[in-house]
C-alpha cells in the first residue's frame, strides 16, 4: 500500500510538470508568431487563400440575400390590374381542350408509351408519354398521368394553387407567384421560373390559369393553363430562357364517380369501400422547356421525376 502511494504521488508530480512545460511551449510559440510579418502569412486551402474563400462566401451570402430580398419585393407587390374579360374565350377553350386531351388517351393507345402502371402503391400511379407535333411545327412531349389522392377535390385544388407548397414539391423552382387574379372566375396570370442546373440555363414561363367546376352534381373540377405572349406582364430576362406551356392541368373528381366504370372498377377494387376518402386525378402536361432531349432519355427522366413528385404529393396531402 505504501509503495503504491509513493508511486502515485510521483506520477502526479510528473504529470503536473509535463503540463507546465507544455503551457510554456505554447506561450513561446505564440510569442514567436507576433514577430512574423503578417503580410507573408498566406493560409491556403485547395490552392486558394483563406481570404479568397472568405470573400467568395461573402459574395455568395450577399447574392442569396439580394435574391431573397428580390423575391420578397416581388411577392409584396400589388397585383397588376388586368381586364380578364379578354381571356374569357381563351379560358373556356383550354378547359375544353384539356378534357379532350385526356379523353384522347383512351382512343389512341398505340401512340402512347406506358412508363408506370403501379397497382400496388397507395396512389395507383399510371403514367404515359408520347411525342406530339404542335401546330407551330414544334415537336414536344405530352405527359398524361392518373392517380388518387387522400382528400376531396377542393383541398387538392387549394394545395396545387399554393405557391409555397408547390416550391416544396419541386426544389428546382426559383420563383412562383401570381401577377394578377380574377377571384370571381378563378382565373390567374402566373409567373414561374426554374433555377439553372449545371450548364442548363434558367427557364421561366408566364401563363394564364383557369379553374372551373365542370360538373356540379358529381363535383368534377378542371384546372387548365396555357402560356400567354405579353411581355408587359413580365419582361423577358436575357439570362433566362422563356419556355412555352401549350396546355397543362388536371381534372379531379371524387373516386366514387369512376368505380362503376371499366377499367377503374377493377383497378381500385381494393379501396372501393373507402372510396369517399379519395379523389381521382387525371393530369396532362404539354410544356416546351426549349431543350433538345432524345425521347428515350426523356422517358427515363420523366418517369423518375413523376414517381418522386406523386409520392411527395400524396404524403403531403395525408
Amino acid at each position: 500500500m505504501g509503495n503504491d502511494y509513493c508511486v502515485s504521488r510521483r506520477n502526479s508530480k510528473s504529470k503536473i510538470s509535463e503540463h507546465r512545460m507544455f503551457q510554456q511551449d505554447i506561450q513561446y510559440q505564440l510569442e514567436r508568431l507576433k514577430d512574423i510579418d503578417k503580410k507573408y502569412i498566406v493560409i491556403q486551402y485547395e490552392n486558394k487563400s483563406i481570404e479568397d474563400l472568405l470573400r467568395n462566401i461573402d459574395i455568395n451570402i450577399t447574392n442569396q440575400v439580394n435574391r431573397e430580398q428580390e423575391n420578397q419585393n416581388l411577392n409584396s407587390q400589388d397585383s397588376i390590374v388586368i381586364d380578364f374579360a379578354q381571356f374569357t374565350q381563351f379560358g373556356n377553350e383550354i378547359i375544353q381542350q384539356l378534357q379532350q386531351k385526356i379523353k384522347d388517351l383512351t382512343l389512341k393507345k398505340q401512340d402512347w408509351s406506358l412508363l408506370v402502371d403501379d397497382n400496388s402503391s397507395t396512389h395507383f400511379l399510371k403514367l404515359q408519354m408520347s411525342q406530339t407535333q404542335m401546330e407551330d411545327g414544334n415537336k414536344i412531349n405530352t405527359i398524361i398521368s392518373q392517380f388518387i389522392v387522400p382528400c376531396n377535390p377542393k383541398r387538392f385544388i387549394y394545395y396545387m394553387g399554393n405557391f409555397q407548397e408547390q416550391k416544396q414539391l419541386d426544389l428546382r423552382i426559383d420563383q412562383f407567384r401570381c401577377i394578377s387574379k380574377n377571384k370571381e372566375d378563378q382565373e390567374q396570370i402566373i409567373y414561374l421560373s426554374y433555377k439553372s442546373v449545371s450548364i442548363i440555363s434558367a427557364r421561366d414561363f408566364i401563363y394564364f390559369k383557369k379553374t372551373k367546376l365542370i360538373d356540379e352534381t358529381n363535383d368534377i373540377w378542371c384546372d387548365a393553363s396555357r402560356s400567354i405572349d405579353n411581355n408587359n406582364y413580365c419582361s423577358v430576362n436575357n439570362k433566362i430562357v422563356r419556355g412555352t406551356i401549350y396546355l397543362s392541368g388536371y381534372v379531379i373528381q371524387p373516386l366514387k364517380n369512376v368505380l362503376n366504370n371499366d377499367p377503374y372498377s377493377q383497378r381500385f377494387a381494393s379501396i372501393s369501400k373507402k372510396a369517399e376518402n379519395y379523389s381521382f386525378v387525371q393530369m396532362c402536361s404539354q410544356c416546351d422547356f426549349k431543350l433538345k432531349v432524345p425521347f428515350y432519355i426523356a422517358k427515363g427522366q420523366v418517369k423518375q421525376e413523376m414517381i418522386n413528385y406523386i409520392n411527395l404529393l400524396y404524403r403531403n396531402l395525408q
